[in-house]
């Protein structure tokens, strides 16, 4: 089945470098910022779901499962060589394309737990139901018998769907570091011609 996904990876890229080929051809986008997607098989709504599978499939360090992490990082490989075409394609009317990385920064925090202030369990959510994940269909977040987590900061995801507010704050900074470095050598190109 993962072989079927892997196979649409190169025409959703396609599809996504279309659209921003619209948006800055027929509706004038001269600043867009196209996010790559996270690390499925880190995430925990996925990790419950396939909690059947063999040993052999969850990296030994972080608990995720390897091959829904390979679909992301072909899939963000993919994307960022688009991306770089499209700048390419555009660089005379003066287009910026940034790349969100998503990826990246939640494998930062999966990793490395506690360089973040995460509690080493960093793939169970903060608040949800009864499940090795805290993941259940039957008691989402927000049921009245779902719980929550006594310190949110201390935890990666929310809910499974969404990052805490400490989760989020790396990832965007990582972005504005991202985003000032680009801007930097932006500059320095254009001085230097």
């Amino acid at each position: 089945m993962l072989e079927e996904v892997m196979s649409f990876v190169p025409h959703v890229v396609a599809t996504i470098s279309m659209a921003i080929e619209r948006l800055i051809m027929e509706h004038g986008a001269r600043s867009l910022v196209v996010p790559g997607v996270i690390p499925s098989g880190c995430s925990p709504p996925i990790l419950a779901k396939f909690a059947g599978a063999s040993q052999a499939a969850y990296d030994s360090r972080t608990g995720c499962l390897k091959e829904y992490n390979k679909l992301g990082l072909r899939h963000n490989s993919l994307l960022q060589k688009a991306l770089a075409k499209l700048r390419a394609k555009h660089r005379l009317r003066d287009v910026m394309i940034a790349y969100a990385d998503f990826f990246g920064p939640i494998m930062e925090m999966v990793e490395s737990p506690r360089k973040f202030g995460f509690e080493e369990d960093v793939l169970r959510v903060c608040c949800g139901g009864p499940g090795r994940y805290r993941v259940n269909a039957t008691v989402p977040c927000g049921d009245a018998a779902a719980t929550t987590c006594r310190r949110p900061s201390a935890r990666l995801y929310w809910d499974g769907v969404h990052l805490t507010e400490a989760a989020n704050r790396h990832v965007a900074d990582r972005w504005l570091a991202q985003i000032n470095a680009f801007g930097r050598a932006g500059c320095k190109k254009q001085s230097s011609s």
